[in-house]
């Protein structure tokens, strides 16, 4: 049964602004290049361009969306195709994370150690988040950013306690 207790999903704004910038100024140089002709005495190719657009459009979209979902298997978050599913079995505890981002080096997918322990980091600017202590792996920790940290807490510790009964 993956009878599904909760989905959200976090839309990045400055994800999506920094992937448009960067997208822009290519089609920017690829019309430029096209119109008015090559720049500097090495240019890049026109299809070197357009498979650079092709490849910043789909990171743009990949990791601009963060999604959450929580259901009988245990909790999935992702961005696009990176996906981490944690098992209920392999959650100790669920608090609400006290450590800045910039400790993981920024928003994104990120590794860092905190206090002893790896995190593997899921985040969105601007968005609370929320530590799964788990009771193995090379990541002792996984974090991840939701807008109802609160809920999302009580939910994974309401299903906690249910197993561990």
């Amino acid at each position: 049964m993956t009878g599904q207790i909760y989905q959200e999903r976090i839309f990045s704004r400055l994800n999506a602004a920094i992937f448009a910038v960067v997208v822009g100024g290519l089609v920017f140089l690829l019309i430029y290049q096209l119109l008015v002709g090559p720049l500097g005495s090495r240019p890049a190719s026109n299809q070197f361009l357009v498979q650079l657009i092709l490849f910043f459009l789909a990171v743009g979209i990949n990791f601009s969306t963060l999604s959450i979902t929580i259901n009988s298997q245990g909790v999935l978050v992702g961005y696009g195709l990176f996906k981490r599913t944690v098992q209920w079995a392999d959650i100790e505890k669920c608090y609400q994370d006290d450590v800045s981002a910039a400790n993981y080096g920024g928003w994104g997918i990120r590794m860092g150690r905190v206090r002893g322990k790896w995190r593997l980091v899921y985040n969105v600017v601007g968005a609370p988040r929320v530590v799964l202590a788990l009771k193995k792996g090379r990541f002792r920790e996984f974090v991840f950013s939701t807008k109802n940290p609160r809920d999302v807490i009580k939910i994974i510790n309401q299903r906690l306690s249910k197993s561990s009964l």
